[in-house]
């Protein structure tokens, strides 16, 4: 290094205040950079006390160069050294910077016993140019959902149920499910849950905005169908939202743009699939839409819940921070594999967290919170369809069933949940080992 570019480099330490006391510092030669290393202990505590700026040499690096303390933090005063050729500063390392800070609590995406393993399989793609439907209670405006979300539709034909004045209409915003103590034939009242904005982020959250979370498939699209709201919803209006969105017809409903690749069902009821829905979802599996259900959560049979035990669907049992079947699962012969749906345990960071909105009832804010159950689950499913889809954008309904079932991990719950506990990245390197055979 030249003279000027060293008293240059000195002037940039020296021009923006720090307070760094260590620098790392290469000599020219040996001889230089054992004079500097060398006064005796005496002198340096005799020019320590009256010179701030004296460094004191901490360590030679196995490079050869040597790390100096210097009292005042200005590298400056190395210039009074000879032979140096460079300075810099020994920087604090930390951690490199996640671009979802709350990522690190996502545990059901990483953890190396519990999680899917999504970091595997976003080596493959991040979900570009799959669509994930929604139907739950709508979208509440949130950060995470920005940009992620594509033209839905309200199927709730009741005012009164879905608490915006009207029927039908394209406006998939929730407004809201909160219940007054007697409200839904329960005897305790209840906050809004913004169930359907929980769900959706789960899938699908924005990656890199250095907001909170991430979603399985982050840059593939949503789209928000809203057939729950107050004390729930209708079968029928759930029946013509798949209709729709699947890609068929609905009489006053304009038709979709284009149809997704997988429909997320994060609810449930007791009984048989009755002909009605089954026929909806045969539909639009024949369309090509993969259906992902979750299980329930009444710690039974999920024979007894539908949709998940209607033919063709992929019914998602939950897992807790163990990946062991979690207490409220249901669970038995009808579930095609499981994913974490959190601990319900009391304590919060076992469930899983995503976007919520901050209002008791009406929408306040958006915010984070944490939530257990297969409505969470499932979407960790519906977002490896899409991460599938976005693979291979030929992939068919039922070959992507057998990934999943295939490339599952064994869960601490044999016989009860399924193929075992959803692996993102097996899964995704299995799609693209097949395509690559073709």
């Amino acid at each position: 290094m030249s003279r000027h570019c060293l008293a240059l480099c000195l002037a940039l330490f020296t021009t923006t205040p720090t307070h760094a006391t260590q620098f790392i510092v290469r000599f020219a030669d040996q001889a230089s950079a054992a004079a500097a290393r060398v006064p005796a202990e005496s002198t340096m505590r005799r020019k320590r006390a009256t010179d701030a700026g004296q460094p004191r040499h901490i360590a030679t690096l196995a490079t050869g160069a040597d790390v100096f303390e210097i009292e005042d933090g200005n590298a400056a005063h190395f210039a009074r050294l000879p032979g140096v050729i460079s300075v810099e500063e020994d920087r604090i390392i930390r951690p490199a910077a996640l671009p979802d800070p709350l990522y690190s609590r996502q545990w059901s995406l990483h953890d190396l016993r519990a999680g899917i393993d999504a970091e595997v399989a976003w080596k493959h793609t991040r979900g570009h140019g799959a669509i994930i439907a929604v139907l739950d209670t709508g979208s509440t405006p949130h950060a995470e959902l920005e940009g992620q979300l594509l033209p839905g539709y309200d199927f709730i034909s009741e005012a009164v149920r879905a608490r915006d004045g009207d029927g039908r209409d394209a406006d998939a915003t929730d407004e809201g499910d909160w219940e007054d103590p007697g409200d839904c034939g329960r005897r305790a009242g209840a906050r809004s849950s913004w169930h359907g904005t929980h769900v959706m982020a789960l899938a699908g959250a924005r990656r890199g905005n250095r907001l909170g979370i991430v979603g399985v498939a982050p840059e593939a699209k949503i789209i928000p169908v809203r057939v729950l709201g107050h004390c729930g919803g209708r079968l029928s209006d759930m029946i013509d939202a798949l209709a729709w969105v699947s890609g068929g017809e609905v009489a006053g409903v304009p038709p979709l743009a284009r149809r997704p690749d997988v429909i997320n069902l994060s609810l449930s009821t007791a009984g048989a699939c009755g002909d009605a829905l089954a026929d909806a979802l045969a539909q639009a599996r024949a369309r090509g839409v993969a259906i992902v259900a979750a299980a329930g959560n009444d710690g039974a049979d999920a024979h007894a819940v539908t949709p998940a035990n209607c033919p063709g669907v992929i019914a998602v049992a939950g897992l807790d921070r163990h990946a062991s079947l979690a207490w409220y699962s249901n669970h038995g012969e009808a579930i095609t594999l499981a994913a974490p749906g959190g601990s319900l345990s009391g304590l919060r960071t076992d469930d899983l967290i995503s976007a919520v909105d901050q209002g008791a009832r009406t929408r306040w804010r958006g915010v984070f919170g944490y939530l257990a159950g297969t409505s969470m689950a499932a979407p960790l499913v519906s977002g490896v369809v899409a991460l599938m889809r976005s693979a291979d954008p030929v992939l068919g309904v039922d070959d992507m069933t057998r990934h999943l079932v295939d490339n599952a991990r064994p869960a601490r719950c044999p016989r009860l949940c399924g193929a075992g506990l959803l692996d993102a990245g097996a899964t995704l390197d299995a799609v693209a080992q097949e395509k690559a055979r073709r």
